[in-house]
């Protein structure tokens, strides 16, 4: 069974675990950086890259804070960050959840340019990871979005 670590966040203590398998995508992250700048760079690349999936989530959860809806738990799997939460009473509600991840990363576009030597590139990867997950595909925001609004037959309203 995976470790859990606990992470709080102005009081609110959310449990993290990453389980075995996850740790392929933290390799994968670090893997992806040093490819493309190297050792040094790549190492602090990676971590940026990994924090910046990691803020995503803390996006969904500081919304569902916001929104009085529990949060259990949030890691790394090896599908990629997630976070475990109670479904809202109101689907809009889950909508607005499911929209800070992406906003979260969208809000790191612009401090990330100024990085030195891997701005630009952890400042494209936050924007791709914004509106890869805007779109409605399986597994993403943009889907959960589509059918808190629109209902479970959201994908029939595009092609009818």
């Amino acid at each position: 069974m995976p470790r859990k670590a606990v992470i709080s966040m102005s009081g609110l203590m959310v449990p993290f675990r990453i389980h075995k398998k996850g740790w392929m995508v933290v390799a994968l992250c670090f893997l992806l950086e040093i490819a493309a700048f190297g050792f040094r760079i790549g190492m602090a690349g990676g971590a940026l890259l990994l924090l910046s999936l990691l803020l995503h989530e803390v996006g969904h959860i500081l919304g569902a804070t916001a929104l009085k809806v529990p949060v259990r738990e949030f890691g790394i799997s090896v599908y990629g960050a997630y976070i475990v939460r109670a479904r809202s009473v109101r689907s809009r509600d889950d909508a607005l959840i499911s929209f800070c991840g992406p906003m979260m990363n969208l809000l790191l576009v612009f401090p990330s340019v100024f990085l030195p030597h891997i701005g630009v590139q952890i400042a494209f990867c936050n924007l791709a990871l914004c509106v890869l997950n805007l779109l409605p595909i399986p597994s993403s925001d943009g889907l959960r979005i589509a059918r808190s609004l629109w209902g479970q037959e959201w994908p029939n309203i595009i092609w009818h």
